[in-house]
């Protein structure tokens, strides 16, 4: 069940950030800002059921590493988006 939420997180940050990522990069590093890190989570948490902070964007080494801690702390996936 991970592994589409994980999928959903980077199609989240494919859509804020308006272009494609590497998931081995950083936030910072993929173009994103601190503005842009706090919609990231925000829709996470709203779209994944996510239990996570604005801190485990900033402690993540990279975006496939925070995709996959949002998935480990998710509820459930929704359509919505």
């Amino acid at each position: 069940m991970a592994e589409p939420v994980h999928d959903r997180v980077l199609e989240i940050v494919r859509r804020v950030l308006r272009h494609d990522v590497d998931p081995a990069l950083d936030f910072f590093d993929n173009g994103a800002t601190s503005l842009a890190l706090v919609h990231i989570v925000e829709l996470v948490r709203a779209e994944c059921g996510a239990d996570i902070w604005l801190t485990d964007a900033f402690d993540a080494v990279d975006i496939a590493s925070f995709a996959d801690h949002a998935a480990k702390h998710a509820g459930p996936v929704t359509r919505e988006g």
